[in-house]
């Protein structure tokens, strides 16, 4: 009798010890892929970003006229005015969760683009007379006008939906490394909105 109940308690402690045993390597195999997972989504971490560059030729005239406009006194000006227009989405704002156990990826929040534009202005002909001479005002009043004329001709609506297009691809390759993990990702509508947003994209 004491011989089958030490076989009985061998064989329960044995099944008990590979069911602990096997929940172990599962937690293990998880964590590990929750691991390469954070790993990637801190790869996709980078900005994701369009660009566009315009470039536009601004001219200047101004005249000083004396002694009922018999004396005249010029100054002009041509300028190069370049800009780099930018939209971003500084993905390390995203907000994202990891549900380990039921192997979801929660994606709550992506922020909003950013927009910067990146002006620079070249003087390729400055002519003044000794009478009429640029000062300090006149240029800034210049370059300002040249930017504000630059910017008018940027057109964000379509640099905000190549951002879009970009963002899209990124979060598909971690849709694509989740699913080969057996993990789903949960974005609350968040690619069904950018995939109608792009419906208006033409490359």
């Amino acid at each position: 009798m004491s011989k089958i109940f030490t076989l009985l308690t061998g064989i329960i402690i044995g099944v008990l010890l590979t069911l602990w045993f096997q929940e172990r390597q599962k937690n293990e195999e998880i964590h590990q892929q929750s691991q390469v997972l954070l790993e990637n989504v801190k790869h996709l971490n980078k900005m994701v970003v369009a660009e566009a560059y315009y470039n536009e030729v601004y001219s200047y005239k101004d005249s000083d006229k004396y002694l009922f406009d018999l004396l005249q006194f010029d100054k002009n000006a041509i300028i190069l005015v370049t800009a780099k227009a930018q939209i971003s989405y500084d993905l390390n704002q995203m907000k994202i969760r990891l549900d380990s156990v039921h192997k979801i990826i929660h994606i709550t929040d992506i922020p909003k683009e950013q927009v910067e534009i990146f002006p620079n202005i070249q003087y390729y002909d400055l002519q003044q007379s000794s009478l009429n001479q640029f000062d300090k005002d006149d240029l800034n009043r210049i370059n300002a006008d040249a930017i504000a004329k630059i910017k008018s001709h940027i057109d964000l609506t379509r640099l905000r939906l190549k951002a879009k297009k970009q963002l899209l691809e990124n979060l598909q390759n971690l849709y694509a490394l989740s699913k080969i993990y057996g993990w789903k990702v949960e974005d609350n509508r968040l690619k069904k909105n950018l995939e109608s947003d792009l419906v208006l994209f033409k490359d």
